[in-house]
């Protein structure tokens, strides 16, 4: 009898440390060095000022070589140093009455191993201008802040990263490692720091937070619980997984309108919005 429940708590123990995020979705060279990058484009409602702001917000999924020197992406992409990341850039345009909020935030993971090299976010809210930025050496993370706040003018600070430790605001990508293939269903528990889409320096505080995960016929569901409440995520079912729905902890909400794979750097002319948005050429085939 012992010996049995040995057995099974082994495999319970096992089979959670398994039901991890991976890093095999980034590291997809077929998917992801094609030229093109994900452009993904959700009907939106944005908290602001406890009310939600109905508005249009992009993820922004592209291969891109970086310079672990500069932590830039390179002129020359051949120089030592180089490496390729993907990034995620979330755009932000949200309406708050008579002014506006413009937000963008970045982050970088390295191909080769999956992980959180950089981020960084710029927030205009009509009343001042914010930036962020954190750059990864080991373990460790160096961040540094400019904000218009009393107090919080400038700054710096060490964060080091927990065994299992993510970002909030690495979410709309991470929940989409999951090797939903291998096991379709199951429960993990991560660190996660609080989101810095903000226009204020935020306390980084690592807290525990729960993933469960359950896949259907349809699509796969993830639920993340976490200290200031539950995050939803619906996603496509077979690869890449994209993200269709996100119901955030705090009240807002995306769906996922509609999904490119595209060269976007190249629609910068006058109608090339309406030019790309009715080409069926640059759509997304999931």
């Amino acid at each position: 009898m012992e010996k049995r429940l040995l057995v099974f708590l082994t495999f319970v123990l096992v089979r959670a440390a398994s039901a991890q995020f991976t890093p095999a979705l980034i590291q997809n060279a077929s998917y992801w060095n094609d030229g093109k990058a994900e452009f993904n484009i959700y009907d939106a409602r944005i908290m602001r000022y406890g009310q939600p702001r109905q508005t249009e917000v992009l993820h922004i999924l592209v291969r891109e070589p970086f310079d672990l020197k500069q932590y830039v992406k390179p002129d020359n992409w051949q120089r030592p140093g180089v490496i390729q990341v993907l990034k995620l850039n979330q755009v932000l345009h949200i309406p708050t009455g008579l002014y506006v909020y413009q937000q963008m935030h970045s982050n970088f993971w390295r191909a080769d191993n999956g992980r959180l090299a950089k981020f960084s976010l710029t927030s205009n809210d009509s009343c001042g201008n914010t930036y962020k930025e954190a750059r990864r050496y080991g373990n460790t993370f160096a961040y540094q802040w400019h904000t218009y706040w009393d107090g919080m003018g400038e700054g710096r600070s060490k964060v080091r990263i927990p065994p299992d430790g993510f970002f909030y605001d690495e979410l709309p990508l991470r929940v989409r490692t999951i090797d939903f293939q291998s096991q379709p269903s199951g429960d993990f528990q991560i660190e996660l720091a609080p989101t810095v889409i903000s226009s204020k320096k935020e306390k980084v505080v690592w807290q525990p937070a729960q993933v469960h995960y359950e896949s259907t016929d349809r699509a796969i569901y993830v639920t993340i619980q976490h200290p200031a409440g539950t995050d939803r995520f619906m996603l496509g079912r077979d690869f890449p997984f994209l993200l269709w729905k996100w119901d955030m902890a705090d009240g807002s909400h995306l769906a996922l309108k509609r999904s490119l794979k595209i060269d976007y750097w190249n629609y910068h002319g006058l109608g090339d919005r309406k030019r790309a948005l009715l080409s069926r050429s640059v759509e997304h085939p999931d």
